[in-house]
């Protein structure tokens, strides 16, 4: 077994456990950047996610698409993947 002292003196883990620190907080903000937005702006992708906001007719008009909302999602999408780039 790796006494721990020696694992934080390795440079390899070093640079693993950092790129994961970064990708890993990225990808939290991100997500809570893109509920901010859509609760801010009112603007949801589902009816189930706007029937706080109305009944009926009223609620379909959250039903629809933002430019800023989008331009957040999109900076999350590619990331789809980062848990399996920090295992693989």
């Amino acid at each position: 077994m790796v006494d721990l002292t020696e694992l934080m003196e390795n440079e390899v883990f070093m640079a693993f456990a950092s790129y994961a620190t970064i990708i890993l907080s990225k990808m939290m903000l991100m997500s809570t950047a893109t509920a901010f937005y859509r609760l801010t702006r009112k603007v949801f992708v589902n009816p189930e996610d706007c029937a706080n906001f109305g009944k009926g007719e009223n609620a379909k008009k959250y039903l629809r698409t933002d430019d800023r909302v989008e331009r957040v999602r999109s900076q999350r999408n590619p990331r789809c993947h980062e848990l399996e780039e920090l295992f693989f």
